[in-house]
């Protein structure tokens, strides 16, 4: 019981930290007198729920898709501060093509191009996909092991999936011109 409260009380002030820099949860707690954790925690639970009973669950999916839980605070308080509630995978995509490096770009860049053909894809069998059970709580989890920089998800399935599956249709496309050349001389 010990080991769990310890967990708990980790995670509580991990959570606690990171939500100290939003203005609105700090507001929140000062209005309501329930803490910003707890807050968080309930409007969490009630989007899970939501998407169980599929209660606009592509909309709330999809928003999550665009949405990214990360460091989208200014270090010396910038408009995001004053923001609503903005997790923006769109700006920490801009944020890493203003970095320096080229490691965030390519996180980034194949999150998009995963994602974008997760829902091109999505659209042509939409109308299967409405039969399949708890289908938007797998998509809620699938999008976020893509998007999480822990799991770098995207990366994983473009590199063992998408690339190779990519390239061959290329080098096949290209080498039917090849061949139709050849033929006609």
């Amino acid at each position: 019981m010990d080991q769990a409260h310890g967990a708990f009380n980790k995670y509580y002030t991990e959570a606690d930290t990171l939500l100290a820099r939003l203005p609105i949860a700090q507001k929140f707690q000062e209005k309501t007198g329930v803490s910003k954790v707890y807050g968080a925690s309930g409007i969490a639970g009630v989007g899970l729920l939501l998407v169980f009973l599929n209660i606009g669950a592509s909309l709330l999916v999809n928003l999550t898709g665009f949405g990214y839980a990360g460091n989208i605070l200014t270090e010396n308080g910038g408009w995001f501060d004053s923001a609503v509630l903005i997790f923006c995978v769109a700006y920490a995509s801009m944020e890493a093509i203003e970095t320096p490096g080229k490691e965030d770009d390519a996180q980034w860049l194949t999150y998009w191009v995963v994602f974008g053909l997760f829902n091109v894809l999505e659209y042509f069998t939409g109308f299967l996909l409405y039969w399949f059970p708890f289908y938007y709580l797998i998509k809620l989890g699938f999008l976020v092991w893509l998007m999480a920089p822990a799991t770098r998800g995207a990366e994983r399935l473009y590199h063992s999936g998408l690339k190779p599956l990519m390239l061959q249709a290329c080098n096949s496309q290209r080498s039917v011109p090849a061949k139709a050349e050849a033929k006609s001389d």
